[in-house]
């Protein structure tokens, strides 16, 4: 090597110059844990908001349950006195009488024949 010939290991180095980009960065610099912290917010806002919206279906489809299991104790109820009735009408004179003179229906009374002297 001459003593006159720049190498990229012996050249000096020029000072750079600022852009307007890094200027701009440096006077607006924001830390890091701001920007994950506005992300965490946002994902925490966004995990409450349907978690809540879960939870207030999950409310409402067991107040809905809780009528419906009422409805069938009723109808299952109501179910068994009907089947009851149909027993007791199928197999009780007194009962069929009873509904029978409710329709306005009468049992005819059986004639006897006297006998007469003449």
């Amino acid at each position: 090597m001459r003593q006159g010939e720049v190498t990229y290991s012996n050249r000096t180095r020029r000072p750079r110059k600022k852009s307007a980009k890094s200027s701009k960065r440096s006077q607006l610099s924001v830390p890091r844990w701001i920007s994950y912290g506005a992300t965490a917010l946002f994902v925490l806002v966004l995990c409450l908001t349907v978690n809540f919206r879960a939870f207030t279906e999950l409310n409402h489809e067991a107040g809905e349950n809780e009528s419906l299991n009422q409805e069938i104790e009723k109808l299952t109820s109501e179910n068994l006195n009907l089947q009851e009735e149909i027993y007791y009408l199928q197999n009780d004179s007194s009962v069929i009488e009873r509904e029978a003179r409710k329709f306005g229906f009468q049992r005819k009374e059986k004639k006897v024949p006297v006998p007469s002297d003449k």
